[in-house]
Parts: C-alpha cells; structure tokens; sequence
C-alpha cells in the first residue's frame, strides 16, 4: 500500500488520488534547510547530456546538480565489460566525492544501476530517490523484470542487439518509440544524445530489498505516453517501492528532454527544494 497516495489505474487513464498531474501542481515552499546534492543518472541509450535542460532550469532556482556518464557511452569497448556492478561502481566513485547527502534522481535503467550503487557503497547518505519512469528491480531481480512484452517490443522496434550491443539501427522507430514528441527540436535532440549500449548492462541481478530503502525517500514521477516502460508497468515498479510522493507527465519516456520544465518542477516539489 503506497503511503502517501493511491495509485489507480482506470480505464479513461491514470489518476492519483489526491494529486494532479505535476505540470499542474502548484509547488510547496521548501521546508528543508539541508542543502541536498542532486546527481543524475541516466537510462539505456543516453548519456549525462540528456539532462541538461532540466539541469538549467535547477539552476536558474539556485539548485545545483551533476549528472553522471556511465560506462559505456563510447563503442571502442568491449561492451561485455560493462556490467551492472560496473556501472554501479562507476556511479559509486562520485557519490561517495559529493557532500552528503545526496538526491539522486534517476531515470529508465538508471534506477537498476542505483539500486546496485546502494549496496556497492553503503557508507553514502541518499535523503531522496526520485525515479523518473524508472525501473526499480529488488530481491535478485533483473532490470526489466515487471517490463511487459509490450515494452519489448516497442522497444526493438528501433533497437537491434549486435556482438554485445543493443545497437540504434532504425533511427525513426527509435525516436517514434521513445518519445511521443511532434516536435522536431525534441526529436533532433533525441538522438543527439543517443548511442549504443552495452546489453549485459540490463542483464545484471539486483541484490537489496525494500528494507533498504528504509531511510530514503523515494518519489515516482509517471510518463503517461511512455512507450518503453508503459505506464502499466511504471505502476507495477511504483507499487513495489511504495513511494512516498507521485508525479504523472503527459510524457513519453524521455521527459527531460520534451518536458524539462515540467520534470524539473516535479523533482523540486519531490524533494521541496
């Protein structure tokens, strides 16, 4: 049972009880004088430069943030190098380097790979967790587990796996299925900020349990026209985390991209920042 809100799933849509979709919410004042340090972690396919939009528009509210890179993001490695635990330890080195604690805000297969940074490096303070149509696996599971066959699908329109890479091999598909953007801007940006990525990234186990994120609060930002993790199985993933707040976008799976403002306003009331 979530505990501050209940997430229902009906057939006109999704509604909350008791919130309105975040680009309609009116923000609280912050109330938490700790300076919280947020860090970004990207999804399958992109990299640290998919968030900078959202990141001006922090700063333009005096937040600071980082947003991390992880292994990967080039094809002159071999891609069967960069499993989850390296990308978990990769994530580690800067968060144990930030002033605690730390917000991290996490996107697609971002939250697998945070998932697993919380057992690599437990010595690190994380106040919030905020997943932006993430996956959350728990108890040994895989990335994608509450994925569905949709979501598969949808996504291998546009991807095709090759020698240890799920390599962008239809460009048009791929923007189609991760973005329900008719902006040509948003679309552009898209794949400029795409690449390949290495699969055994997304075939790792996640070894913590709800338990552990007893002391973090955790905060689900839904996309409604996400394509790649449906918005069935954002609700699956919600409901196993019980989050303490939730968010909807009228989104497809790349908000920071064609909603920034809309996201960054959504991480602010989050985290009251």
């Amino acid at each position: 049972m979530l505990r501050r809100a209940t997430l229902i799933l009906a057939c006109s849509g999704l509604v909350i009880s008791g919130l309105s979709q975040a680009q309609n919410t009116n923000l609280a004042k912050p109330t938490n004088t700790v300076q919280k340090n947020i860090v970004f972690v990207h999804g399958a396919h992109f990299k640290a430069s998919g968030w900078q939009q959202v990141q001006s528009y922090l700063k333009y509210s005096n937040i600071a943030s980082v947003a991390v890179d992880l292994p990967g993001r080039h094809t002159d490695i071999d891609p069967k190098s960069i499993t989850l635990p390296v990308a978990a330890k990769a994530l580690c080195e800067v968060l144990v380097a930030k002033p605690q604690p730390v917000v991290l805000v996490v996107h697609s297969q971002g939250g697998a790979v945070a998932h697993a940074a919380l057992k690599e490096c437990p010595q690190v303070v994380v106040s919030d967790l905020v997943y932006v149509t993430a996956v959350a696996p728990l108890d040994g599971a895989k990335p994608f587990a509450l994925l569905s066959k949709k979501d598969e699908e949808s996504y291998f329109k546009g991807v095709t796996y090759s020698d240890g890479w799920l390599r962008v091999t239809d460009k048009q598909a791929f923007v189609n299925t991760f973005t329900n953007s008719t902006s040509q801007q948003v679309r552009d940006e898209v794949l400029n900020n795409a690449v390949d990525e290495p699969a055994v990234t997304g075939d790792g186990e996640v070894n913590i349990t709800l338990k552990d994120l007893n002391n973090i609060k955790t905060h689900y930002i839904f996309a409604l026209n996400d394509e790649i993790i449906s918005i069935e199985s954002q609700r699956a993933i919600a409901n196993s985390i019980n989050p303490a707040s939730l968010y909807i976008l009228n989104s497809g799976h790349l908000p920071m991209l064609s909603q920034p403002k809309e996201l960054s306003e959504a991480i602010k009331s989050a985290v009251r920042m």
